[in-house]
């Protein structure tokens, strides 16, 4: 019996230590942080983001609406404007 009373005041005393530890671990990193982290928003990545509409053709550079991309001989990747389509024609560039 005297045992078993040591062994459930030794219990409680470890439940005790533990909510105590846990309460000042959460309490210190619970608060805002004002530092810099290596989480980054991606709120701001949105907004600063073009619309395709926005996007100015590659051979150009005029920004007037909707691009036809084309794949060149290298591989790279072009966006061209309708002024500049028949530019595309003449290099046979293949339309993606």
């Amino acid at each position: 019996m005297k045992y078993v009373v040591i062994l459930l005041v030794l219990l409680a005393l470890g439940v005790g230590y533990y909510i105590v530890q846990k309460k000042k671990t959460s309490s210190s990193s619970n608060p805002l942080r004002t530092t810099s982290s290596n989480v980054i928003s991606m709120d701001s990545h949105r907004k600063a983001k073009q619309s395709p509409g926005e996007q100015p053709c590659s051979s150009c550079k005029k920004k007037n609406g909707k691009l036809i991309f084309y794949a060149q001989d290298n591989g790279t990747v072009v966006g061209l404007c309708k002024d500049c389509q028949s530019k595309a024609k003449k290099r046979d560039m293949l339309p993606l």
